[in-house]
């Protein structure tokens, strides 16, 4: 099967520019752009860990049938982009920064050439907290900024005072292994999923890994959770005046909602909307959907 097959159900997938730029380090980044002919901006979506930007097709023709222009990219280790273990399925990365760097690579090289008036930010989980950080360090980019669950904080096993030293061993040691516990892609049942109440979402999100294996990804590395705590520090320092709305989902188990009442309390700025669901808002029930569509029209108006 090729990927034009795959995605021979999306419509609008032949008007779409597929290629790859190159990343930090010569690691190669796919992305996809659909443009629209009467554009009212452009909306940048950042993902979340695992993820890739073939996922989010459904929100891409939402998203272009409101008049936008869609840009999108999977970031580095994961999705279609280029991977730096031996091991694809270990989810890694040396720097949080070569994220942003990334990020400001595809901006400055697919995005601000198109000339949109408007540009807008839409990240969830990971693609959040690499979306805010960005913003702390390119405030002029973006106009508005929408968040579904942002990786403020991650929620963890035991306490994190107790977590830091460990994972700071263990990626002095063996930053390239897998997490204590972690493995390769091993998707687990609907019923056990702690990522959405819809099973008809669910089923579609993991039938795409199974159709095309090379998207598939395991837990992090010891050096990705290294990584992640301290960019989730720095969130909590950080001064960012790009108007941002956050929408949590109520039943969250992987980040922490505690860490974006934090943030927005100390940036009083910004707008927290509390939605019913897990974490992933963006495939929960039709009608926790279509919130966040109300929310994202609204916000970038």
């Amino acid at each position: 099967m090729t990927l034009d097959q795959l995605m021979a159900g999306c419509p609008l997938w032949r008007q779409t520019e597929q290629g790859r730029l190159i990343g930090v380090d010569g690691i190669p980044l796919s992305f996809g752009i659909l443009r629209h002919p009467d554009a009212r901006g452009a909306v940048v979506i950042s993902n979340g860990r695992v993820e890739s930007y073939l996922k989010y097709w459904p929100w891409v023709q939402w998203l272009h049938r409101q008049g936008f222009s869609v840009y999108l990219w999977d970031h580095r280790g994961q999705g279609l982009s280029g991977r730096m273990l031996s091991n694809p399925h270990i989810g890694h990365v040396e720097r949080f920064d070569d994220y942003i760097e990334d990020m400001a690579r595809f901006y400055q090289q697919k995005v601000l050439p198109d000339g949109h008036r408007h540009h807008y930010l839409l990240g969830h989980s990971m693609g959040g907290a690499i979306g805010a950080l960005y913003l702390e360090r390119h405030p002029d980019h973006f106009e508005r900024a929408l968040f579904t669950a942002p990786m403020f904080g991650i929620r963890l096993p035991v306490p994190r005072a107790l977590i830091k030293p460990v994972s700071a061993v263990l990626t002095a040691l063996k930053p390239h292994h897998y997490v204590p516990g972690g493995h390769d892609y091993d998707p687990v049942p609907f019923e056990a999923n702690e990522l959405t109440t819809d099973r008809r979402e669910y089923e579609q999100f993991r039938q795409l890994y199974r159709d095309w294996p090379p998207l598939q990804l395991g837990d992090p590395s010891n050096q990705w959770l290294q990584q992640a705590l301290r960019a989730t520090e720095r969130l909590g320092r950080a001064e960012i005046v790009t108007p941002l709305k956050i929408l949590q989902a109520q039943q969250d188990t992987i980040v922490s909602n505690v860490a974006h009442h934090a943030f927005c309390q100390r940036q009083s700025q910004h707008q927290l909307h509390t939605l019913d669901g897990r974490h992933e808002l963006l495939i929960e029930a039709q009608a926790v959907r279509k919130q966040v569509q109300r929310h994202l029209l609204e916000w970038f108006r």
